[in-house]
C-alpha cells in the first residue's frame, strides 16, 4: 500500500498571549532537555533558552519540578500533532495501514530530532522520579493501546503482546536513528515487515512442531 499525501494541518486557533508566552517556555523547557538533560533544567536556563527574563518562567512555574512536567505534558501533545492520521482512520483502514502509519509516523519525528532527545532523557528521568514516572507509564499504556487495537483489527491474536514487540523494534530503530543519521528510513518497514506475519499468524497448537 503506498503512503497517501499527508492532509494540510488547519491553523491552529489564536492562543491568549499568556498561554503562548507559557507554551513558548515549555518549548524552550524541551530545547535545554535536549541538549543538556532534565537536570540541566532551571528557571534562569529556561528564560535564557526562551529569551525572556527569569521571572516569566516563576510566574508560569512555580517549581523546578513543575517545569519538567508541564515540558512532558507539552511534549505529549507536540507529538500528536505529528500523527499522519487517526486512530479511528487507521482501524478503518485496509490491511497494511498500521505499516504505513507507523514509517509515516516515524519520518515526520524525525524532521525534529530535537524532539525525541528530550523525549528519551525524559524517559531516563522519569525512571528516578515517581511523579513523571506515573504520567510516562500512563502515556505509555495508551500508546500500547492504540496499537494493539489496530494489530488486533490486521489479526494479531494476541494484540498487547503484539503491541509490546512492535514498540520494542520501533523504540530501537529510533535509537538507531539518533545515534546513526545515515540510517536509511524505509529500513523501519522492512524490519516491521519480518516481525508482523509472526504476529499476525495464529499462535502454534500447544505439543505441535
Amino acid at each position: 500500500m503506498q503512503a497517501q499525501p499527508d492532509s494540510p494541518t488547519p491553523p491552529e486557533p489564536t492562543l491568549p498571549k499568556g498561554e503562548m508566552r507559557r507554551r513558548a517556555l515549555l518549548d524552550a523547557a524541551l530545547r535545554v532537555i535536549a541538549e543538556s538533560g532534565v537536570e540541566a533544567v532551571t528557571h534562569r536556563r529556561v528564560a535564557e533558552a526562551a529569551g525572556v527574563s527569569r521571572g516569566t518562567t516563576t510566574y508560569h512555574f512555580a517549581s523546578r519540578d513543575e517545569i519538567v512536567l508541564e515540558a512532558f505534558r507539552h511534549y505529549i501533545a507536540t507529538v500528536a500533532t505529528k500523527l499522519p492520521t487517526t486512530l479511528d482512520d487507521l482501524l478503518r483502514a485496509n490491511e497494511g495501514a498500521l505499516l504505513d502509519f507507523l514509517v509515516r509516523f516515524q519520518q515526520r519525528e524525525f524532521l525534529d530530532p530535537e524532539l525525541i532527545l528530550a523525549e528519551y532523557e525524559l524517559i531516563l528521568y522519569a525512571a528516578r522520579n515517581e511523579t513523571l514516572g506515573r504520567e510516562y507509564r500512563a502515556w505509555e499504556s495508551g500508546l500500547l493501546g492504540h496499537l494493539a487495537s489496530a494489530l488486533e483489527v490486521e489479526g494479531a491474536p494476541r494484540p498487547m503482546r503484539a503491541a509490546r514487540l512492535v514498540m520494542g523494534i520501533y523504540r530501537a530503530f529510533e535509537l538507531e536513528r539518533l545515534t546513526h543519521p545515515e540510517t536509511d528510513p524505509e529500513e523501519l518497514r522492512s524490519r516491521l515487515q519480518v516481525l508482523l506475519p509472526s504476529l499476525l499468524a495464529p499462535p502454534a497448537e500447544e505439543g505441535r512442531p
